[in-house]
């Protein structure tokens, strides 16, 4: 004890503003409060759901492999742009296919 005063009274005293403070907000609306706690209970669903699904690998592809691929995304690429600009999604769509097949191919050794 220092100067006739407890560590715990030390700690109420040190807390006591704090719960005061606490003590002077108004609880959310109960409407609000249900909605929370629903929202939390999907949310910590969807964690569980993630949580317990198994680690899945993606497969290797070979060069050859990218390479048909990236072929074919730019054969369909040209059949569209004959009705379509470079903007409508299904062009976009493709042009970032074919960004993501050239970053594999520079990931793989020739």
């Amino acid at each position: 004890m220092i100067h006739g005063i407890s560590s715990k009274t030390r700690v109420l005293l040190c807390a006591l503003p704090l719960l005061t403070a606490c003590a002077q907000t108004t609880p959310p609306p109960a409407s609000d409060t249900t909605r929370i706690e629903q929202r939390l209970n999907d949310i910590e669903r969807r964690v569980e759901l993630l949580e317990s699904r198994p680690q899945v690998q993606a497969p290797l592809r070979t060069r050859e492999d990218i390479l048909e691929h990236r072929e074919r995304l730019t054969a369909e690429r040209v059949r569209l742009m004959t009705r379509m600009t470079d903007q409508h999604p299904a062009i976009r769509d493709i042009d970032r296919q074919l960004r993501i097949l050239d970053l594999q191919l520079k990931s793989i050794e020739p």
